[in-house]
């Protein structure tokens, strides 16, 4: 073998040594960048999927917010499996308020937050939103229209009406001129921005003006998707009629239908006593909704006047079944007419039945929507108690023989409606009369009106109560704001 051969293998095994080198720092740096570019990868998933959790946080924490549910604070597992476990959680952080063209609505900060654990590690993150919201709760008082839906009659404030919640009608606000010194003790606004007569001494504490129209809608859908618990059948007759007693937090109720007893029509129910009725507790979702008619209440402390197999034959005042009073958060939603036929009480009220104004005192908040009229029952007691959110959103809150215009049903003379609650009428309801006698031989109703505003209801609304404005979202951060640093 030459020379010249002898340093060509040379050349070739020291080229083949330095590519085998350059092969080995190729396949090195090759693996290093695709470890590095999987620990980026997974580092932007575990950001974007802990972003994703805590989006989904937030609006769980909405839902339990407008459905009257508590905080559920710390972490709780979501989906996953042993490489791969996401986690969710919320917490409320401030209420308040902020300026609106009429006044001020209401603002919950809700954060969400999330924790993925992707890979080798894990991220956590929080997103923090403002939401605004407003619902017929807010209001003491809210109408579409100021007059009676039968009689087409203008319903007039007079002395000595007092109101202590906002105040509101999508129709011109009327003081009757003889007696024209009713009190409005927080704001009172007309979608017609007028007050008639002009020159009236009434007090507005707080003034009054223009808002844009609240809208009353014919079906309460939002109470219908929501409901825990259904009772009555769509579509049937108008007669369906349920009765239901609320008694702590568990809910008795049953059927009751027309029966003709010696010739008279009379309601029977089924089974024949309350204490045999059937029991439910309030629903996870604090909706239930009834199709048909439907008798309500929660006469704490006393015999219920309905109890028995024909309620409306006698005031059963003695009843063996005695209710504690409403426990809990709930909305009742009907199709038809609602009717109270008793004490309708919080169990956690005071002794006279009024609503203490925190939330610590009385944990009590319930909504009453009918798609039709809520009334007051023919036979209640002379001074009636209602503790409640009451909205007709087709119809009107009055009293249940206000419309008997002959005798012997048109004289029931009641003394006194207390309310503490709100409510609100798509018209104006009729609660006392002397139409068409006037005079004391035909009066019906309640001589005295006191309607007192919870004050509780602005931050507690009952479950998915109706929104009273086009409610909104701020986050106080964009969606995509950083990368998986």
């Amino acid at each position: 073998m030459t020379r010249s051969e002898r340093n060509v293998k040379g050349s070739i095994l020291i080229m083949a040594v330095v590519f085998s080198f350059v092969a080995i720092l190729l396949g090195v740096s090759f693996l290093s960048f695709a470890v590095n570019l999987h620990h980026r990868v997974s580092e932007e998933i575990r950001w974007k999927k802990a972003t994703y959790d805590a989006y989904t946080g937030f609006f769980e924490g909405f839902a339990d917010f407008i459905s009257g549910r508590r905080e559920r604070g710390a972490l709780r597992e979501f989906y996953g499996d042993e490489n791969n476990k996401e986690y969710i959680g919320y917490r409320f952080e401030e209420r308040g308020s902020h300026g609106v063209e009429y006044g001020y609505a209401n603002d919950i900060t809700i954060t969400g937050f999330g924790m993925s654990e992707y890979g080798d590690g894990e991220k956590y993150r929080e997103i923090s939103g403002i939401y605004n919201y407003e619902t017929y709760a807010d209001y003491l008082y809210i109408t579409d229209k100021e007059r009676d839906a039968s009689r087409h009659d203008i319903i007039r404030f007079w002395t000595p009406d007092t109101l202590d919640g906002k105040v509101h009608s999508n129709d011109t606000i009327h003081i009757q001129q003889s007696a024209d010194e009713p009190r409005f003790i927080k704001r009172v606004t007309t979608t017609r921005n007028y007050i008639e007569y002009p020159n009236n001494d009434a007090d507005f504490d707080e003034g009054w003006g223009f808002r844009s129209a609240i809208e009353f809608p014919d079906v309460a859908q939002e109470l219908r998707n929501n409901a825990g618990l259904v009772l009555g059948t769509a579509g049937l007759p108008d007669d369906s009629l349920i009765h239901m007693v609320l008694n702590g937090n568990t809910i008795r109720w049953r059927k009751c239908g027309l029966f003709e007893v010696n010739g008279v029509d009379s309601l029977r129910c089924f089974p024949t006593t309350i204490a045999a009725s059937a029991l439910e507790y309030i629903p996870t979702s604090g909706v239930v909704f009834v199709y048909g008619k439907l008798w309500l209440s929660a006469a704490r402390g006393r015999g219920d006047r309905m109890d028995g197999e024909f309620p409306e034959r006698i005031a059963n005042i003695n009843s063996p079944f005695v209710s504690e009073g409403f426990e809990g958060m709930l909305t009742i939603g009907c199709s038809d007419t609602m009717i109270i036929t008793d004490l309708l009480v919080y169990k956690h009220a005071r002794t006279n039945f009024s609503v203490p104004a925190s939330m610590d005192s009385c944990p009590d908040v319930l909504g009453l929507v009918s798609e039709r009229f809520i009334m007051v029952h023919r036979q209640c007691p002379t001074v009636m108690y209602i503790n409640a959110a009451m909205a007709a959103i087709r119809g009107s809150i009055s009293v249940q023989d206000i419309y008997w215009y002959t005798a012997p049903r048109w004289l029931n003379p009641k003394q006194s409606l207390q309310i503490y609650g709100s409510l609100a009428q798509r018209n104006r309801g009729i609660v006392h009369t002397t139409y068409p006698c006037n005079s004391d031989q035909c009066e019906r109703g309640f001589d005295e009106k006191d309607y007192h505003y919870d004050t509780r209801l602005q931050e507690n609304p009952p479950p998915f109560f109706m929104p009273a404005l086009d409610n909104s979202i701020i986050f106080m951060e964009g969606y995509w704001d950083g990368g998986g640093g």
